[in-house]
């Protein structure tokens, strides 16, 4: 069955991009309305969901004060994958993170999402940035706590549910969305049962695409 994706994307600093994803499965009987109008429709409503009450403090803290959010993009998948329809909105403006960046580029947060499924099929993960990040001397994440990081990652993830499921409504469509762990393997939708978030960060390597670098150099000997 097909399903959406919903990708955030956003700036770190003035040349730096990121994004991380989640798919949401359809759930009910009901003809699905597969058309752009729709996905149009999306997207609009995740882009007023996205704000600082669904994208609360601990999400922003780990952003920092030099990253933002900047757009949504909803993509309509096929069983097999590839995109049915595509709608990308930008943010009214930019929505800025929280504390001053102490971090690189690449470093990030794991958000684990866990379903009832065992093994790889069942297990999905989404990188946020983690530039203001507070660690202490063991490397271990103290500010925000991994609680507070789970915690919020659930708020967002609810507000997206909401705005999708609101949409289905306005149509009177019975269908509705779940968060799910999409598998390309056996292209199905796998509902999302617990977020996990670890103490250490780790590092998302694409996120160090256009940075500038300068260089010393000495002669030797």
């Amino acid at each position: 069955m097909s399903y959406w994706r919903v990708i955030l994307k956003g700036s770190l600093g003035s040349v730096e991009v990121w994004s991380t994803s989640i798919a949401m499965g359809i759930i009910g009987l009901s003809p699905d309305v597969a058309d752009q109008a729709t996905t149009d429709a999306m997207s609009a409503a995740l882009v007023t969901a996205t704000n600082t009450t669904n994208i609360p403090s601990a999400l922003r803290t780990c952003l920092s004060s030099s990253g933002s959010v900047d757009a949504v993009r909803v993509e309509r998948r096929r069983e097999d994958e590839t995109v049915l329809n595509v709608s990308e909105r930008l943010l009214g403006s930019p929505m800025l993170g929280l504390t001053s960046v102490t971090k690189t580029p690449q470093d990030a947060v794991v958000l684990s999402l866990r379903t009832s499924t065992p093994g790889a099929r069942g297990r999905g993960r989404l990188y946020w940035p983690a530039l203001a990040a507070t660690l202490n001397g063991s490397f271990q994440l103290t500010t925000p706590t991994t609680a507070q990081v789970a915690a919020d990652t659930k708020v967002w993830i609810a507000s997206i549910k909401s705005a999708m499921d609101g949409v289905y409504v306005s149509a009177a469509s019975a269908l509705r969305v779940a968060p799910s762990v999409r598998s390309a393997t056996d292209h199905v939708c796998r509902d999302l049962t617990s977020i996990q978030v670890g103490s250490v960060l780790d590092t998302q390597r694409r996120r160090r695409d256009n940075l500038p670098e300068s260089y010393s150099n000495v002669a030797y000997p």
